[in-house]
């Protein structure tokens, strides 16, 4: 090597990379560079990513490795002195991945600045791949017939979405995702219902909505994942937001839908309905006795005017008492934006990116919130004040107002909750909305040693407020004080049929629940040899919550009544320190990572279960007032991924690891009233636990495609359940054993996950692009130790109280489930020609197949009931197809587009989960439905519930104009 060339690489090894982002949201690059015709090494070479300064020099080996480059497609430019340049475009890179990119440089005797340029290929097999995951570029994203990045969820592999809009991988529960956006963790404080410590919320498990404009790529892990991951047994999904550039850049979308009804089954407030068919005529009130005195004579004006406020109360308008409205009425409405570029005149040392979100989403039942109101908004502020320092700010705002039973695509979930609320479409006020308002910040500090070394700081705090007021509202009691022609509601009588009564003064639910979470991270990251990249980190969190919940007219946890509520104040804090050592040679790659993990709910607790303390008014006993801080648990998790690539065509790779993940919060903290306690959390429970077991291949099929098979098996341990205490102070609404008790939580649950998952896939086409995955999988789970705890628990007790010993079948578990995602582009000036013009040019179609096994269930004759026998048979396969048509022009440099969005194109029904033994009799014998009338016509079920026969939504289409410049 000639003296020159040593000094330039000694030059380029002191050389600083002024540009690094969080080591969670970026990607590698890393190659060889050689000479062409000799294949020496070329040590000293430049490696640039063009537009960004963000480089790297190559070592004596020829070999270089680019830290922290953003997601995304870039260009990588090679430099050498004597030889031509080369750059190379589209070089993708993943969030967390290794991007290699080689390169071979042609000597020349003469700089005459020549330079090649080359397009890079997707790789077929991802070398380093050591788990399942998948990852979604901006493009992709905005291609697809979805609404946001939620549903894009469901395309990946092992992953269900739950009725109640919440979502599981590979069986695992609605709450076992790890959700980050920009590295921030994506907190979901409130889980139970308030004031009722069960039960859940609807479209509840991933809180912040983020703009699809507003991404650069998303990664979604359905596999183990490393030890800087906590707090998940299932998986992770990871959103990257895009910066501001050298250029201002900007968009703006407007998505519309027409009003209409969105349900099967006839308008609810229809006039063919029974109800009006049986009071919705003066004649029939004219023959009720409760309008004829004791000689049979009809007082018609009274009997008029509760016919008049019969009709009034039940006809939906503006001004309806009830709230009853047209449901029909209002169209769906949807704007998106974002715009990004330089602050100041160096766009190298500051730049910005705003986005947005504003939805309004009528709600496919009537509800008390009649729409869904959904605001989002995203901020990143990158300042680079010198070569080796990085500051990044991100913060993101959303307003939710929604009702506390409705937002899932599951009819169920959407609006007059569960079976009973088929019956209180007639009083929708009594339901309270909920009002949410999340607001989180985080600061990055990066300080860069060299560029192969440095360390960040990060900052976070988040701020989680909810509220769901009670509101006064009519009552029979007291309207019927009032002078006859005063009054706004009609006397009780057969006409109210069994729809909800006019029975209180106020609404359901009340809750104010006020949530600030502060976290700091700081990691270490260092690429020790060109195979060795090493990091470590320490997190430390804090929690402050206070929750107060209550309803029907209880106001306070401590009257003794037939209400609910729940008031409870938490300072839950959490700290975690990992290693993690990323491998990489030519015939292995392996992630080796090992995690800490200490959390404490910072509360007191009862010193006896057996004896609350509860000093109600007229309670016979107080309890003991007696309590000791709650416990700290610790854990150790290892985590291992190996990929064995064997040349270019196939790479096998080996997961193992343990997974942890804390207790949900209502498990943990509420403690609701019913007449004494119906439910006390427990503090005190251990992490549960998953052992991850998993064995993949990926082949390079045809030098065009990729095939994707993995096997699984995860264990869980140490899963929680519900268990009943008696206690001196229990629930005295309860009946039988249960009278006195208060429901509790304990780690007497487990379970298992096993499936085999199939993907395929094509690569490196512009016209082309699909991906089509199967699933076979099954998820169990079962209970140990006794359901009811009992101070004075003697043999014969513990074994009548004893969980069966058996496995279920998970209400997760679907066993098929099939995706296929295909789009096809037409580039620009390509399609038929007429004229000179190409009509069908920029023209972009996607569709989205999806089937899947229906849950399953338990039926069979009486006479052959078996115990031990949860799930026997299954509701038919669910399938829906969804399309999108997209046109593309460009107008003085302004990129138009204009689409349409259409949602279950061939109108498929999913059937509702039938949870009466009548009603599944009449289905599985004879295949009858909510809607059918079978041998009884007037069963309450076809009556009230009829809507709620099919889960799912009918057709939908969108329309949508965009610009992007």
């Amino acid at each position: 090597m000639t003296k020159k060339r040593v000094l330039i690489l000694l030059a380029a090894i002191i050389w600083a990379n002024p540009d690094q982002l969080p080591a969670q949201t970026t990607g590698k690059i890393a190659g060889q560079v050689l000479d062409t015709a000799t294949r020496e090494p070329l040590a000293g070479a430049n490696v640039m990513v063009v537009g960004m300064p963000i480089g790297a020099t190559t070592d004596f080996g020829g070999r270089y490795v680019i830290l922290n480059v953003p997601p995304g497609a870039h260009q990588l430019k090679f430099i050498y002195i004597g030889y031509q340049s080369l750059t190379v475009e589209n070089v993708g890179v993943r969030i967390d991945r290794t991007t290699t990119i080689d390169a071979q440089l042609k000597s020349t005797t003469v700089d005459l600045g020549e330079s090649v340029t080359v397009t890079a290929t997707r790789p077929i097999v991802e070398a380093d791949k050591t788990s399942s995951s998948v990852h979604y570029d901006t493009d992709e994203l905005k291609s697809l017939p979805v609404e946001g990045i939620r549903n894009v969820l469901e395309l990946s592999a092992g992953i269900n979405k739950n009725a109640d809009g919440t979502y599981s991988i590979r069986g695992g529960g609605a709450y076992e995702i790890n959700y980050q956006i920009n590295g921030m963790k994506s907190l979901t404080t409130n889980t139970g219902v308030p004031a009722y410590g069960t039960g859940s919320k609807s479209d509840n498990s991933w809180k912040y909505d983020i703009n699809p404009l507003a991404i650069a790529q998303m990664e979604v892990i359905s596999g183990g994942f490393n030890a800087e991951y906590g707090n998940a047994q299932s998986g992770i999904v990871k959103v990257v937001t895009k910066e501001g550039g050298a250029k201002f850049s900007g968009a703006f979308i407007a998505e519309y839908r027409p009003a209409g009804q969105y349900h099967w089954g006839d308008y609810i407030y229809s006039q063919n309905q029974f109800e009006w068919t049986r009071w919705g005529h003066e004649a029939a009130w004219l023959k009720e006795l409760q309008f004829k005195d004791s000689l049979g004579v009809v007082n018609a004006a009274e009997a008029r005017r509760n016919y008049q406020l019969w009709v009034k109360n039940h006809t939906p308008s503006d001004d309806n008492i009830f709230g009853i409205y047209d449901y029909r009425q209002s169209p769906y409405t949807r704007y998106l934006f974002s715009f990004g570029g330089p602050l100041g005149k160096n766009a190298d040392k500051m730049s910005f990116f705003f986005s947005g979100e504003l939805k309004n989403k009528p709600t496919r039942l009537p509800t008390r919130e009649k729409i869904q109101r959904l605001q989002n908004y995203s901020l990143v502020l990158s300042y680079k004040p010198t070569t080796q320092q990085n500051i990044k700010l991100t913060g993101l705002y959303q307003t939710y107002f929604s009702g506390m039973g409705s937002g899932s695509d599951d009819i169920t979930w959407a609006g007059l909750w569960g079976s009973y609320g088929a019956k209180r479409k007639y009083t929708l006020i009594y339901d309270s909305p909920r009002e949410e308002r999340l607001f989180a910040q985080n600061l990055n500090y990066k300080y860069i040693f060299s560029t192969r070394s440095f360390l960040e700081a990060n900052l976070s705090h988040q701020s989680e407020t909810l509220y769901a007021l009670q509101t006064p509202t009519p009552a029979t009691d007291v309207d019927k004080r009032l002078p006859a022609d005063q009054r706004l509601l009609e006397d009780p009588g057969p006409w109210f049929e069994k729809f909800r009564a006019y029975y209180t003064w106020s609404s359901v639910y009340n809750q104010a629940s006020l949530t600030r979470f502060y976290e700091s991270r700081l990691n270490f990251t260092s690429q020790l040899t060109n195979t060795n990249l090493f990091k470590a980190g320490f997190e430390a969190s804090m929690m402050d919550q206070d929750y107060n919940a209550s309803s029907s007219l209880c106001v306070s946890a401590f009257i003794w009544r037939t209400g609910f509520a729940t008031n409870y104040k938490a300072r839950t804090w959490t700290t975690a320190a990992y290693i993690q050592d990323k491998l990489e040679f030519a015939g292995m790659v392996a992630n080796l990572g090992l995690r800490f993990d200490a959390y404490n709910f910072g509360v007191d607790v009862p010193v006896d279960k057996y004896n609350l303390f509860y000093p109600a008014l007229g309670s016979p006993n107080v309890g003991l007032p007696q309590w000791e801080p709650s416990k700290t648990f610790t854990s150790l998790s290892p985590r291992l991924g190996v990929s064995f690539p064997i040349g270019a065509k196939t790479a096998f790779r080996v997961q193992y690891g343990h997974f942890r993940s804390m207790p949900l919060i209502n498990q943990a903290l509420d403690n609701q009233t019913y007449n004494g306690w119906g439910s006390y959390g427990n503090p005190n429970l251990r992490p549960k636990l998953s052992i991850n077991y998993e064995v993949g291949v990926q082949q390079n099929l045809w030098d065009t495609h990729q095939l994707d098979v993995v096997t699984y098996y995860n264990d869980l341990k140490d899963q929680i359940s519900s268990v009943y205490v008696k206690s001196a102070t229990g629930s005295q609404n309860k009946a039988g054993d249960l009278k006195g008790s208060y429901i509790s939580y304990e780690n007497h649950g487990y379970g298992n996950s096993r499936g085999i998952e199939a993907t395929f896939q094509n690569r490196n086409s512009d016209i082309w692009h699909y991906r089509l995955s199967y699933t076979l999988s099954q998820t169990n789970y079962g209970y140990y130790g006794v359901y009811l705890q009992r101070l004075d628990l003697t043999p014969e007790l513990e074994q009548k109280y004893q969980y069966s010993a058996a496995d279920y079948l998970a209400p997760e578990d679907r066993t098929h489930r099939f995706n296929g995602m295909v789009t096809y582009n037409i580039p620009h000036k390509h399609g038929p020609n007429w004229f000179g013009a190409w009509p069908l040019q920029d023209i972009s179609i996607s569709l989205i197949y999806k089937v899947n096994s229906g849950i399953a269930y338990y039926w069979s004759p009486e006479y052959q009931y078996a115990y031990s026998v949860e799930s026997n048979r299954r509701y038919p396969m669910e399938s829906q197809t969804d399309l999108r048509v997209e046109k593309a022009f460009t107008l003085s440099g302004i990129a138009f587009k204009a689409s349409m969005r259409v949602l279950n194109l061939l109108d498929n029904r999913h059937l509702t989960a039938i949870y009466t033994r009548e009603e599944l009799d009449r289905y599985v014998l004879r295949s009858v439905t909510y809607m059918d009338k079978d041998d009884d016509p007037n069963r309450d079920y076809r009556l009230y519930n009829y809507f709620q026969a099919y889960k799912n939504i009918p057709r939908q289409v969108f329309f949508s104009l965009g610009i992007e410049f």
